[in-house]
């Protein structure tokens, strides 16, 4: 296996004075001889925190985007340009890009680097797949105005991947910083106005996670090509799952023993409470439908939000998880409990109903 001193870590983002210190106590427990590169902005305060390089950058700044009249922040920018800084110093063989905020509960996801050889003959971009998290590796999102799953190629998560560094640099570092406030509001600009986001209220011309993945393989490959989250085809969908499997391997908690702390919910055996999420099942199934065919799957198979109830179901694991998260404010808590949870178990008998009547009939 992958020895730890053979590891670049790169631990990017802003100081958190409770779960930076928990994550980077993390690292050195689990991946004792890694390379710890904490890459950060000016203003921050990194005294006490353990390291072995620090990486301070000018802070490119936030974008404000209002969601159902909640401010959501679009750090996209930050995370790009804390990552590439801190990729910039590593120079051992394996990189492993990491937030600030996140926790290792041992070096598990190692142990996966290896078994998924096998791809396609094509998009066959990094020499090695890299390692990536389920939470938000996406392949679908409800999208209420389209009424329907909307497919969303290109949407890898980018809390944590592991690999080569030369793979890592290949994803992140030719990638531009983007221009706001007109990235973030370009859903609201004029000519954008009659385009209709997967996203819902979000107004990004792409998410964080998609546009990294999009970015990267648009200059590598002449027949990617996407205007914007609302361009979406059956053609650039089958290309992005290719380009997933032949160049990600996508770990769940149980895989990877990688979390976020504030968000218990990416502890989850079945992460598809979230709708439209990748989780360990669904990549075992499409490695073995496009790469090995004899390849045997292992992990059961989770319920999928294919029918009515299973769609309800996952809606009543979300807001349970959401009433169960630390970072869930007092007032986010009472709205599940007397709003969230009971319209999603209404909803859930509901459709349990009507397939029960849908299977006599």
């Amino acid at each position: 296996m992958i020895n730890s001193k053979d590891i670049s870590v790169i631990v990017q983002g802003k100081i958190n004075s409770v779960e930076t210190p928990q994550c980077l106590n993390s690292i050195r427990k689990y991946l004792p001889e890694a390379e710890i590169i904490l890459s950060t902005w000016e203003e921050d305060d990194v005294s006490g925190l353990d390291y072995d390089v620090l990486v301070k950058s000018p802070d490119p700044g936030t974008a404000v985007m209002p969601i159902k009249r909640k401010l959501f922040y679009n750090n996209l920018n930050r995370q790009l340009l804390s990552t590439q800084e801190g990729l910039k110093k590593a120079n051992r063989k394996y990189a492993l890009k990491l937030r600030s905020d996140l926790i290792l509960t041992g070096d598990k996801f190692l142990e996966y680097f290896d078994k998924f050889p096998a791809r396609t003959n094509n998009y066959n971009l990094f020499r090695h797949k890299v390692l990536a998290d389920v939470f938000y590796t996406r392949f679908c999102i409800r999208c209420k105005k389209l009424k329907n799953n909307i497919p969303v190629p290109f949407h890898v998560s980018d809390w944590w991947l592991f690999g080569l560094r030369e793979d890592l640099i290949t994803y992140f570092a030719d990638t531009s910083l983007v221009k706001e406030p007109g990235f973030t509001d370009y859903f609201t600009l004029a000519e954008n106005k009659n385009k209709i986001s997967p996203y819902g209220g979000a107004t990004f011309k792409f998410p964080p996670e998609q546009y990294f993945c999009y970015s990267c393989f648009a200059r590598n490959y002449n027949d990617i090509h996407m205007n914007d989250a609302a361009d979406i085809s059956e053609s650039l969908t089958e290309k992005s799952r290719e380009c997933i499997i032949n160049n990600f391997i996508i770990l769940g908690y149980e895989q990877s023993g990688i979390y976020l702390n504030k968000y218990i919910f990416s502890k989850n055996k079945n992460p598809h409470h979230y709708i439209g999420l990748y989780n360990f099942y669904k990549y075992e199934s499409e490695y073995k439908k496009y790469c090995d065919n004899n390849y045997q799957i292992s992990a059961a198979k989770p319920i999928f939000e294919d029918d009515k109830p299973g769609y309800s179901y996952l809606r009543v694991q979300k807001h349970c998880s959401k009433l169960l998260a630390p970072s869930t404010p007092l007032t986010g808590k009472l709205e599940q409990i007397f709003i969230g949870i009971p319209l999603a178990l209404a909803a859930y008998g509901i459709d349990l109903i009507k397939e029960k009547f849908r299977r006599k009939g």
